[in-house]
């Protein structure tokens, strides 16, 4: 039973209450718990005394047993359960108290979880209001993580403002779907500046937008933008489509796909209006390094294997059809 309430307290607690221990193990769970602090907190020399722990007024008994205490421990010990927590968490739960934010959520707490505290102790102080989510420690820590590395990168007044963008989320998975935009930065600067009817979604804003209005992923793709492997752009005149351009090392820059919304493929005459748009800006359009090198593996191979047109592979980019090497291009459809 000891070892059971007592968990790793267990034999310095048999010192003090020698066996069988019943007046420890009858003793409400808040001065047990207060036990467990006192031995934390006492020296090598320090004697426990077992009637300051279990007969003093709580308040008296804190300020012996654990000097120094922090603000609304007394409140705490009384929300803690009945097992004692490890000298691990009852450190974290005593710096956290010390702190004005996280003491104060504390002491409004019907219960205090050991769980909670260890992902409260992972978050940054702006963010310990997302402990509503019931987060887990290593959930917290992976934020916490986040946060602190968008703070090194954009600045102070940036992850202010971060902060409570994220603890107004309503739920773990939007949050983490924040968190991960949030982290990546704001693309480069487009290759092409555009054209009357060619613009560029040159912000991560921009793009999602796109997205919301085209209602496909490419919010989720918008990774390729964030490296500077790829860009996109909107083509504005009706029917208005989204366009992918990425890096290629024999052209430059060459097209990877053009969808309209819902990723219908591009009709003609939109089609050659894009074609000749994007060759005038510089950009390639027809088969990439990638598929000029399958091309010629394939006609190397005995018996030669199938080689796509030109036609055919222009076709592809503007969504005729679903390309066999689909799983293999650099920036996946949307």
């Amino acid at each position: 039973m000891l070892d059971f309430i007592a968990g790793p307290f267990a034999a310095r607690i048999a010192g003090v209450w020698p066996a069988p221990h019943a007046a420890f193990l009858a003793a409400p769970a808040v001065r047990r718990h207060l036990a467990c602090l006192a031995l934390l907190s006492a020296g090598p020399q320090t004697v426990i005394d077992p009637a300051v722990i279990l007969d003093k007024r709580l308040p008296s008994a804190i300020r012996i047993a654990v000097p120094g205490a922090p603000s609304g421990l007394a409140r705490a010990l009384e929300r803690l359960g009945e097992r004692a927590w490890s000298e691990a968490d009852y450190r974290r739960l005593l710096a956290l108290l010390a702190e004005p934010q996280t003491g104060k959520l504390l002491r409004h707490r019907a219960a205090i979880g050991v769980e909670e505290v260890r992902a409260l102790a992972r978050l940054n102080q702006p963010l310990v209001g997302l402990c509503r989510l019931s987060l887990s420690e290593a959930a917290a820590g992976l934020i916490g993580e986040a946060f602190a590395a968008i703070e090194r990168r954009d600045g102070p007044a940036a992850a202010q403002g971060l902060a409570q963008r994220w603890t107004a989320v309503e739920s773990l998975p939007r949050l983490v779907e924040r968190v991960r935009d949030d982290v990546e930065p704001e693309p480069p600067a487009p290759p092409f500046p555009g054209t009357t009817r060619l613009r560029p979604l040159s912000t991560k804003a921009a793009i999602e937008d796109a997205s919301v209005r085209f209602k496909n992923c490419l919010r989720g793709q918008a990774h390729w933008a964030y490296s500077g492997t790829s860009a996109y752009y909107e083509w504005v005149e009706p029917p208005a489509c989204v366009l992918e351009i990425t890096r290629d090392r024999l052209h430059g820059w060459t097209l990877d796909q053009a969808r309209l919304a819902e990723n219908k493929p591009v009709p003609e005459p939109t089609r050659s209006a894009l074609i000749t748009e994007l060759r005038d800006m510089g950009v390639h359009v027809g088969r990439s390094l990638w598929r000029l090198n399958d091309a010629l593996t394939r006609a190397a191979a005995t018996p030669p294997r199938p080689i796509e047109t030109e036609a055919e592979v222009i076709g592809t980019l503007f969504g005729d059809g679903e390309a066999e090497d689909r799983g293999q291009r650099l920036g996946p459809a949307w």
